[in-house]
C-alpha cells in the first residue's frame, strides 16, 4: 500500500457521525448515495480514498455515503464551527472546555495529513 492510500484512511468516530451533515439522499446522485463519489464534489472514491460518513437511512432507505479527505475536512470543520456550537450548552458557555468540539478539532487536523 503506498503512502497515498494509507493516508485516505481515517475512521470517524461513531459518535461524530450524526454531527457531520451530509446532503440529502433525494438530491444525490445513485454514485454518490452509495458511496462511489464524493457525495459533496463527486470526485470518484476508491476503497483506498474514501472516508466513510456512516449509514444513513432516509424515509426508510439505507445509504452509505463517503467522502474525499478534502471535502470530509470542510464538513467536520463546518460541524465544529457552525452546526455542533448552536446545538451545545458547553459551547454557549467556554466552548474550549467542550469535548465534542474537541474530538471535532482532532479529527478535522487528522484529515488534514
Amino acid at each position: 500500500m503506498t503512502t497515498a492510500e494509507t493516508r485516505a484512511l481515517v475512521d470517524i468516530p461513531a459518535d461524530l457521525l450524526p454531527l457531520i451533515p451530509v446532503p440529502h439522499l433525494e438530491i444525490l446522485s445513485d454514485a454518490r448515495a452509495r458511496g462511489a463519489e464524493c457525495v459533496w464534489g463527486g470526485e470518484p472514491l476508491s476503497t483506498a480514498t474514501a472516508i466513510d460518513l456512516g449509514e444513513r437511512e432516509t424515509h426508510g432507505a439505507h445509504w452509505f455515503p463517503r467522502a474525499c479527505r478534502r471535502c470530509a475536512r470542510a464538513a467536520v470543520l463546518a460541524a465544529r464551527d457552525r452546526h455542533h456550537p448552536g446545538q451545545c450548552e458547553q459551547c454557549a458557555d467556554d466552548g474550549s472546555l467542550c469535548e465534542t468540539r474537541r474530538a471535532l478539532h482532532t479529527l478535522a487536523l487528522e484529515l488534514r495529513r
